[in-house]
Parts: C-alpha cells; sequence; structure tokens
C-alpha cells in the first residue's frame, strides 16, 4: 500500500515481501550493535517479525514503519 508518491519518492507500508530485506538489516553488525538482536535468523523470522510488529502497528495506530523508494535512483538504472 502506497502512503506517499511524489515525482521522486514513494513510501509504502512494509509487507512479508520485504523479508529479505528486513532478514539482512536486522543483522547487520552496525545493527546489532547499536540497535540489538531481533532473533531473526530466517526468512521465516523475518516474515513473522513483519506481521509481529511494522504490520500490526500500522493496523493498531494507523501508521508504522515505512519503506522508502527513491525513483531518481531506479531511473537511472534503466
Amino acid at each position: 500500500m502506497r502512503v506517499l508518491e511524489t515525482e521522486r519518492l514513494v513510501l509504502r507500508r512494509l509487507t512479508v515481501e520485504d523479508s529479505e530485506f528486513i532478514l539482512e538489516i536486522l543483522n547487520d553488525p552496525l545493527w546489532l550493535r547499536f540497535i540489538g538482536d531481533k532473533g531473526v535468523r530466517t526468512l521465516d523470522d523475518a516474515r513473522e517479525y513483519i506481521l509481529k510488529n511494522p504490520v500490526a502497528m500500522c493496523e493498531r495506530l494507523g501508521f508504522g514503519l515505512y519503506t522508502p523508494f527513491f525513483l531518481f535512483c531506479i531511473q537511472r538504472r534503466k
């Protein structure tokens, strides 16, 4: 679900399709050092984390974590 779209930016809610990204970022050494270990080790763990945290937050509060896409970066790759 897109939340905001401009000429150069799209913000959308996190979904289980973002599980690879979440798995990678939650296991980054700097994340682990400064934020902490969330216990996410597999893609299934990442999907569960997304559903129980960002998705649940959006459902409960009407807002939450969003995924940014910078369209100018995507356009340069084409």
